[in-house]
């Protein structure tokens, strides 16, 4: 695919360089073509973590409490005193972070952005076994997929950017492309980035808004007999 992008739509010779009659549609599947094995190995490293995750609450370490203990202070701040767009404009502003450091991991070498798919899927799995234990898998489910399904695409579309770029530096110093960036390039890219990150807009909403009202609908009774909420 590489290759096949590179001649076909990426041309960096100078005078080949713009974006005029590449539109978006075909940029943004150009992108996609380029991006999808990357955002693979993202995702990959994520379903890596989950297992480890998930063996770790099955041999006896709460990671909850252990990252507690150590720095002293809750992984997860409490956010139940928030309003519903409160908290929405909450899970924006802290994933979009994730989203950025996932694509600027790059300047790590690609190290930061793996490890943070690799300790977030170590995060999701142990917190979902601890509390698949608890209350069972239907309400892991109902509580985690209906955002997921779009904010995990978009995370993993960052990572796979941040891989890509730190691919295209690699074949530079190596001498088998000539630029690192195009202009067609930044574009495509730009606009597969957006598409990620409105993918998180969207799983805000539905996590501050949809997913606590099926958690009420489905687990009300549990939840009132365990003392929790939504």
């Amino acid at each position: 695919m590489d290759n096949r992008t590179q001649r076909g739509r990426d041309p960096t010779k100078s005078g080949d360089s713009t974006t005029n009659g590449y539109p978006p549609r075909a940029a943004l599947a150009d992108a996609w073509d380029e991006h999808s094995r990357y955002v693979g190995f993202a995702a990959g490293l994520f379903a890596v973590g989950i297992v480890i995750g998930i063996a770790l609450m099955v041999a006896g370490y709460n990671l909850l409490e252990i990252i507690q203990e150590v720095v002293g202070e809750p992984l997860f701040p409490d956010i139940s005193d928030r309003s519903r767009l409160e908290l929405a404009q909450f899970l924006l502003v802290n994933n979009s972070r994730a989203f950025l450091l996932s694509i600027l991991g790059v300047l790590t070498l690609g190290l930061l952005t793996a490890w943070s798919m690799l300790f977030n899927g170590i995060i999701v799995g142990n917190v979902g076994a601890f509390i698949a234990s608890s209350v069972g898998i239907g309400y892991i489910l109902v509580g985690l997929l209906p955002h997921g399904i779009f904010e995990l695409p978009a995370l993993f579309i960052a990572a796979g950017v941040g891989f890509r770029l730190l691919y295209r530096v690699g074949q530079r110093l190596r001498g088998t492309r000539d630029a690192i960036v195009t202009k067609r390039y930044l574009y495509r890219t730009g606009l597969l980035v957006l598409a990620g990150w409105l993918l998180l807009v969207v799983a805000a909403v539905v996590e501050a808004f949809v997913t606590p009202a099926l958690l009420e609908a489905l687990f009300a009774d549990r939840l009132e007999a365990m003392g929790a909420s939504p």
